[in-house]
């Protein structure tokens, strides 16, 4: 049976009539519910609700009228998958895909179909939640524990970056519209058209219409795949036996790279947008058992599409030979890809047009795609939980000029990868985390909509591989990261000596004096000095923990301690020179009085989630803003380099760093809170209020809580507390 006749034969399937249709339906619904939780019974169900008018319940189909409302609820939802599918096939590394095809052939598509089942559970789950809530996933991340909306915030601000990855697929469409329509227009002119045709679509905020334009975008590329698996030498055999996972010699680092562009990333998030939109926010349980299986049906088909796509990139790139004689990663201009590519298909009959068209379509489609959805999602978070008084459609146009803006600076500057590669690095990691927040989201859902447990198994595993890959795959934090965080064991061992003095305590309770403060300063600034002696050069800069400090001093001993140490950090780093020298001596007093500030704004009740966030925060100032004002780089691409190289390494060490230092206060019962408390570090409980520390429960009421313990008796010295 060749390609075409199985294709014919699975549209065949989906066109039967009578019973034996109500028969597919009912087995492809068991199937597809194999990542949800088997109920016991209708009659205790929560009725539906909907999201416009305050609740209706959906109508519950039985007899022949059951039957043909299954038919039209699995035909229904064909449509927001279909825009995940197009969103994330531009992203899924068309160039990534040839090569990978050069080097190892088909022995890693067993990578592309584990990749691809990972993230249909992870699409899965976005649904179910959806339409169990009538929530889009955002307002469910936005009550996660931690800081304020910290996980709206860094999807969101990962998703105005991304613009500039639109920027180089615009332009990357550009050159495939210049190559079919040679000498019309520049790359850069056919670029700006394009982006001013995707706003005149999206002016109306219409989802019908989008959705309209994507079937019609989607219907072409089928066509078009159907035309390339019959000219290409698409061997079905040779396919199969990349089923069977296998690790060719040096292909660790391609598979890392496929897992992260198959099937898109946060992209995915996008889906609970527009099926909320598709739905009207009509949910409930009862609405989740009826509509699931057409929503899994729509997504199984948008996941074969994104892999159909890859593996045809990886064929192409068999059939290559200039690739193959490149390593992996190494640079490959664009064009010279290109044009290999088409001598390749150029003996196929109409295969050069067929080839530019469809990865034109690609790339406008997931432009398309990607800005209708980041600009519904961000106006919905800016209106639902940050309050802002605009109306929706207003705050959605608003929001699609300025990723407009972006992208066409990403296509003037020319060369938008390198930030697209940053930014890509970052989106990893959040994709990976946002998979273990999924997890916590689905254990509030009611019993009949959580995940089954091999819902929870996939999501878990998959993000579990997907965060390790995503640390590993970024070089910088391999290279860097690792190493200072060896180097921090030596600032763990100080920290855990000084901890346990009486200069440390009394800096802890706000009871210093002057020469201790001194003390204070001149202890974390050769602590801040180690940072710079300890650290690792590369090129004209020096990648450090030196920040840390300075923002140990500033949380312990407020910003001027903090401001002290850091200019200590600052005369040792100065005379070392460089183009950032000045930048990072300044970052580095900075960096105590952010710190001391920061503490001093949460009156000392400095978490995990909270220290990491200062972290970033301090090295976001140090290098985005430090830097580019006060240092002699002569060219944006240098900066670039700077970013990718320091920012995630210096992060994370620096995070260690204060979690370490948190812990150690734990352990000697501190509490930076004291300080703003008054009421010191006791013996035996640190300053502890009786409700945080478990003591004193079976008091009255009027004895309990901080208040209460601020105005209690003193506890004279070796007085059991």
């Amino acid at each position: 049976m060749n390609i075409m006749e199985m294709l014919m034969y699975a549209a065949g399937n989906i066109i039967l009539t009578g019973t034996e249709t109500n028969r597919e339906i009912a087995r492809g619904a068991a199937a597809m519910n194999l990542f949800s939780t088997p109920h016991r019974s209708r009659t205790n169900d929560p009725s539906s609700g909907n999201y416009a008018n305050g609740g209706k319940p959906a109508a519950r189909p039985d007899g022949n009228a059951g039957n043909a409302g299954n038919r039209s609820d699995m035909l229904r939802f064909i449509g927001p998958g279909l825009l995940l599918a197009i969103a994330a096939a531009g992203e899924s590394g068309i160039a990534e895909a040839i090569e990978i095809g050069a080097h190892f052939g088909y022995a890693v598509i067993w990578v592309i179909a584990l990749t691809l089942m990972f993230k249909f559970a992870f699409a899965n789950g976005i649904a179910r939640y959806t339409l169990v809530t009538g929530e889009t996933i955002f307002d469910g991340i936005g009550r996660i524990p931690g800081p304020r909306h910290w996980a709206n915030w860094l999807v969101m601000t990962i998703y105005l970056l991304e613009m500039f990855a639109f920027g180089g697929m615009l332009l990357l469409g550009a050159i495939f519209m210049d190559y079919l329509l040679p000498g019309a227009f520049s790359p850069e002119i056919i670029a700006i058209i394009t982006i001013t045709a995707v706003i005149l679509l999206l002016w109306k905020e219409s989802y019908e219409r989008l959705e309209t334009i994507i079937l019609a975008i989607a219907l072409l590329l089928f066509f078009g795949i159907g035309f390339s698996l019959l000219k290409f030498p698409l061997s079905l055999t040779a396919v199969s036996t990349g089923i069977v996972p296998q690790i060719p010699d040096g292909s660790l680092f391609a598979i890392m790279a496929l897992v992260g562009a198959v099937g898109s990333g946060l992209n995915i998030l996008l889906s609970s947008i527009w099926l909320r939109e598709k739905t009207g926010g009509e949910h409930g349980t009862d609405c989740f058992r009826r509509w699931m299986p057409g929503v899994n049906l729509d997504l199984a088909l948008a996941f074969l599409f994104i892999g159909l796509v890859t593996v045809l990139f990886i064929s192409l790139g068999m059939t290559g030979f200039a690739v193959s004689y490149i390593e992996h990663g190494e640079s490959f201009p664009l064009d010279s890809l290109i044009a290999q590519v088409l001598y390749v298909i150029a003996y196929i009959p109409y295969g050069v047009p067929v080839f530019l068209a469809f990865g034109y379509l690609i790339m406008f489609g997931a432009v398309l795609t990607g800005m209708d959805g980041r600009a519904r999602a961000i106006s919905s978070f800016l209106r639902t939980d940050m309050g802002m008084q605009y109306e929706e459609r207003d705050l959605f146009l608003l929001l699609l000029m300025l990723p407009s803006l972006m992208i066409l600076m990403a296509v003037v500057a020319g060369e938008p990868m390198a930030v697209v590669h940053g930014v890509s690095a970052v989106a990893a990691i959040a994709f990976a985390v946002m998979g273990f927040v999924l997890m916590y989201l689905d254990m509030q859902l009611p019993e009949g909509g959580r995940g089954s447990r091999l819902w929870l198994l996939i999501i878990g595993t998959g993000s579990t591989v997907f965060l390790l890959m995503a640390l590993f795959m970024e070089e910088a934090v391999l290279s860097f990261g690792l190493p200072l965080a060896e180097r921090l064991i030596v600032v763990a061992f100080v920290l855990f000596v000084f901890a346990r003095t009486k200069l440390f305590r009394s800096l802890i309770d706000g009871t210093t004096g002057a020469w201790d403060r001194l003390w204070a300063v001149l202890i974390f600034g050769v602590l801040s000095v180690y940072g710079t002696f300890r650290g690792i050069p590369y090129e004209d800069i020096i990648i450090n923990f030196r920040d840390l400090g300075p923002i140990l001093a500033g949380m312990v001993g407020g910003p001027l301690v903090g401001a002290g140490a850091g200019v200590i950090g600052a005369v040792y780093r100065y005379p070392i020179g460089g183009s950032t020298a000045l930048a990072c001596a300044a970052a580095a007093v900075a960096a105590g009085i952010i710190a001391g500030l920061y503490t001093k704004m949460f009156r000392g009740d400095i978490t995990v989630p909270r220290a990491i966030l200062l972290i970033i925060i301090v090295e976001a100032v140090h290098i985005f803003i430090l830097i580019p004002l006060l240092s002699g780089i002569p060219a944006f691409t240098d900066f670039l380099v700077i970013v990718r190289v320091t920012f995630l390494p210096m992060v994370a060490a620096q995070s260690l760093g204060v979690v370490i230092f948190l812990f150690i206060l734990a352990d000697e019962g501190l509490s930076l809170k004291t300080r703003f408390s008054g009421t010191g570090n006791r013996p035996g409980d640190g300053g502890i209020p009786p409700e945080r520390s478990g003591a004193g429960t079976d008091r009255p009421e009027q004895f309990r809580g901080e208040d209460a313990w601020q105005t209690a008796a003193p506890v004279s010295e070796g007085e059991d507390a």
